[in-house]
């Protein structure tokens, strides 16, 4: 005679296993030549600004979220102007991260440094003094001075994990307007 308790109890036990198993973080993917990538990479969630109009001073919030299952986490991001991007300035020493989303004021996150690469002269390398752990949610901001032209300006965001060997992966475009202010 078949017992169904016994089924049952089996195929409990195999359910609550894989629970357990699916919990356990997930790890980074380890190249065989020593590079790290994010087994899930982070989100752009999105490029706000309040400072549209031309001419005045601006500020550019870069919200990036780690997922739990990243593998890895959130030692620097590179945020490269697309179009005529290029053309905006940034006071880079007014540049800085909060955890959360952008305007949330959430606590502040030490920049180790934020500047240009020199294989990438257009890019901005923005290094954080601790990395973002996964399942958190960070927003840099940068200080335009002042808002260039009126017209719509790309970010390629690339995010790198943390520790030696990182590879950087692209997470998404970001998309400002910026308006006359005349009209």
């Amino acid at each position: 005679m078949k017992h169904p308790f016994r089924t049952f109890g089996v195929s409990t036990l195999l359910l609550g296993a894989l629970g357990l198993v699916s919990a356990l973080p997930a790890a980074a993917v380890r190249l065989h030549d020593g590079r790290v990538l994010f087994n899930r990479p982070p989100e752009l969630v999105r490029v706000t600004t309040r400072d549209y109009f031309a001419g005045l001073p601006g500020q550019y919030h870069f919200t990036i979220q780690v997922p739990a299952d990243a593998g890895e986490a959130l030692e620097a991001i590179s945020i490269t102007p697309r179009n005529f991007a290029s053309d905006l300035a940034f006071n880079l020493d007014r540049s800085e991260a909060n955890h959360g989303e952008a305007y949330a004021r959430g606590g502040n996150i030490p920049l180790a440094s934020v500047g240009g690469q020199p294989d990438h002269p257009d890019a901005l390398l923005v290094v954080f003094e601790n990395p973002v752990q996964p399942g958190e949610t960070v927003t840099v901001t940068l200080n335009a001075s002042p808002n260039p032209a009126a017209g719509v300006y790309l970010f390629q965001v690339t995010a790198y994990p943390a520790g030696d060997g990182g590879v950087g992966q692209s997470i998404g475009l970001g998309r400002l307007h910026i308006y006359d202010a005349g009209n």
